[in-house]
């Protein structure tokens, strides 16, 4: 294990606690805004992976020009912190979001995602009735199949929307998460491409229909250098790249030295010599796994870092299971022993402590809350 995959945490810090390394926090966002500014597309950074106002602000200082959001909430809160550009990457769906929508929209700019004509009537229709116009982006489905339309149907749907009240018809939106499941390197490179094309390929097509497409977006963390280069894309929407996780090293996007958190935990009970209990349960880790973002990934929760040959198999909710899965006898465990768990997906891990702990060479410098932590509608 190199010395570099291990954050220097002080045992000031209480376990369990989400670590974050400020420096190679703000290496991770430069890193990022210097290449997708080199392909000449613009930055929306998901600020569902943090939640948190002074990272979304690092962000933004470092050149993105809004912000990603999946729920409404997270905009309602970040936007009283100051931040005022928003891409929601989620249909929205129902009077009451479509009400706060609007609402927000007075103080902040916001664009809009549906991937229905039913969706897009309803949304229409109570701008209108306000006699406000919304910026709407069309969700295309480019391979994950998880929401949107096809590129083919993609035009067609836009062409609807436009000719509503209500609505300022803007582009297309996707997610290109089926690229994870790609073999190898060049698997993944060439499934983010085919997305990016995709979608540049949906909006040529709409334009031809004489529709107004200025927005081309695309996103994911492993996926947004790859897709973002496909000629026509606009906008990228990472996330996980602020920080990175066990799913962007198993996927060979970075190193370990590029992953700026940690779960810290503490060995508390170690009562048979091949397993022990941690104090990072479900409720510090979530029950999360790999599988569908990096097929083959073992199924853990995480990777005890400083532990090689012991494995967190299992999860309760204030407990962390780990086992010894080494060769021979299992390695040495004392009783308090701290240790650093490199979590599966970050995301999760801001949402379940709700804070971040901020080190800098080893000295705890902030705490920084995830103060949109509960804002999932």
């Amino acid at each position: 294990m190199s010395e570099r995959a291990l954050l220097q945490i002080p045992d000031s810090i209480d376990t369990p606690s989400l670590v974050v390394d400020i420096d190679i926090l703000q290496q991770n966002i430069d890193a990022m805004a210097a290449d997708i500014s080199a392909l000449g597309v613009s930055l929306a950074p998901h600020a569902k992976t943090h939640r948190t106002p002074q990272i979304a602000k690092m962000q933004m200082a470092a050149g993105a020009e809004a912000l990603c959001i999946a729920k409404l909430g997270e905009a309602e809160v970040l936007s009283e912190s100051g931040l005022d550009s928003f891409v929601m990457a989620y249909p929205i769906v129902g009077e009451t979001k479509l009400d706060r929508a609007r609402r927000l929209m007075a103080s902040a700019s916001i664009l809009l995602s549906v991937d229905s004509a039913d969706a897009g009537k309803a949304l229409a229709a109570n701008m209108s009735r306000a006699g406000v116009e919304a910026d709407v982006l069309v969700i295309v489905d480019t391979g994950y199949h998880r929401c949107g339309v096809s590129p083919t149907d993609a035009p067609g749907l836009a062409s609807y929307l436009a000719g509503l009240d209500g609505i300022r018809l803007r582009g297309f939106i996707t997610h290109e998460g089926h690229a994870y499941a790609a073999p190898e390197a060049d698997g993944l490179r060439d499934e983010s491409v085919a997305a990016g094309r995709a979608l540049v390929a949906a909006a040529e097509a709409a334009r031809a229909l004489g529709l107004d497409i200025d927005v081309v977006s695309v996103g994911s963390s492993a996926t947004a250098r790859h897709s973002a280069s496909a000629e026509g894309v606009t906008q990228a929407r990472p996330g996980i790249y602020a920080f990175n996780d066990y799913g962007q090293v198993l996927r060979g996007v970075v190193g370990m030295d590029r992953c700026a958190a940690r779960v810290a935990a503490t060995v508390v009970s170690h009562v048979a010599p091949g397993q022990a209990i941690l104090d990072a349960g479900s409720k510090a880790l979530s029950q999360d796994r790999l599988g569908i973002h990096v097929p083959g990934a073992p199924g853990v929760f995480g990777l005890v870092v400083d532990l090689p040959g012991w494995e967190l198999f299992q999860l309760s909710e204030e407990h962390g299971w780990i086992r010894w899965i080494g060769d021979g006898a299992p390695g040495p465990l004392d009783i308090g022993q701290r240790v650093q768990i490199l979590p599966n997906h970050i995301c999760s891990i801001f949402h379940m402590l709700g804070q971040s702990e901020i080190v800098r060479s080893g000295e705890h410098i902030d705490t920084w809350v995830a103060t949109a932590r509960g804002a999932s509608r």
